[in-house]
């Protein structure tokens, strides 16, 4: 299992629905936290996590209890709502902390081809 971990600054991307009269409109909002990320590869452990595989998953550990919709990693002078968004695929809540597990959202197949 290769498995590279290092703490890093994340950023929980929350999303709000703003419910219009005509149609409904997104707002996100952004929150900056030093998280302990390691990266979730090999088949076999991202089958045992979420029952099935994806071309590359993390795990982030952030203190407190957190939520958010998505995961980015903060880029020099790119604004928050430009950063990419990682789906996020599992929240796993603990007493001090919170494990929150994402990815690109690119599933992989038995054959290990991106679909």
């Amino acid at each position: 299992m290769d498995m590279v971990s290092r703490i890093r600054p994340i950023v929980l991307c929350t999303k709000t629905v703003i419910h219009g009269t005509l149609d409904d409109s997104e707002i996100w909002t952004y929150q900056h936290v030093i998280a302990h990320v390691t990266e979730v590869n090999g088949a076999q452990v991202q089958n045992n996590l979420f029952g099935k595989q994806f071309n590359m998953t993390w795990v982030a550990r952030v203190q407190g209890n957190q939520k958010a919709n998505a995961v980015a990693f903060p880029e020099q002078e790119t604004s928050d709502d430009d950063l990419k968004k990682y789906k996020i695929i599992q929240v796993r809540k603990h007493a001090t902390r919170t494990d929150i597990y994402f990815s690109n959202d690119l599933k992989v197949d038995s054959n290990e081809l991106e679909q």
